[in-house]
């Protein structure tokens, strides 16, 4: 079963490189899950019944031989091994929006959906058209939504963490652009 999403998995707070696995499918998860359950000398029947799935369930999973396992039961077994799974729907593969299109008005369109993106895949190019767009919107929004997807991702994203770093100069910079304006 491939989950469709861009995956990464976490062992006790930190990002592990998946260079080997790219897009997580059922079969990497298992690979990566039997290579923990191993280096924590735990047994197939200790990790199932703390994930509360049946021991054969996980031996397959290990050993890649399932075709389907739900999302839950994958996160359970990751859990029990102090490992957590992040998914994110795939990006797609078009580009990122010009900064030199994060106009006020595109930037009043800007979804948290299109702001994750420029925040995780984006540049500083990309971020320094996000801030503007921030700095010449009028109500606020756009950094509302940017803090709020900032701090939602910063868990997680070490890119994330860096632009969030970044909002309280955004902030100081937008409020005292609308004094200026006012």
């Amino acid at each position: 079963m491939d989950f469709s999403v861009e995956s990464h998995i976490m062992d006790r707070g930190h990002l592990l490189r998946l260079e080997d696995f790219p897009l997580m499918d059922l079969r990497s998860i298992g690979l990566l899950v039997g290579r923990h359950r191993r280096s924590q000398e735990r047994t197939l029947a200790e990790v199932a019944a703390s994930a509360r799935v049946g021991r054969s369930t996980l031996a397959a999973l290990e050993s890649g031989k399932l075709e389907e396992l739900g999302y839950a039961k994958v996160e359970r077994i990751c859990e029990a091994l102090g490992l957590v799974l992040e998914a994110r729907p795939t990006v797609l593969d078009a580009p990122l929006m010009e900064h030199r299109h994060l106009t006020e008005q595109a930037g009043r369109e800007l979804t948290k959906a299109a702001i994750e993106d420029v925040i995780v895949r984006g540049g500083i190019d990309a971020w320094r058209g996000l801030a503007k767009a921030a700095r010449d919107d009028r109500d606020g929004s756009i950094l509302a939504r940017a803090r709020a997807v900032a701090h939602a991702l910063s868990r997680h994203d070490r890119k994330a963490r860096a632009f969030a770093a970044l909002l309280p100069s955004i902030a100081a910079r937008t409020k005292g652009r609308r004094r200026a304006k006012a």
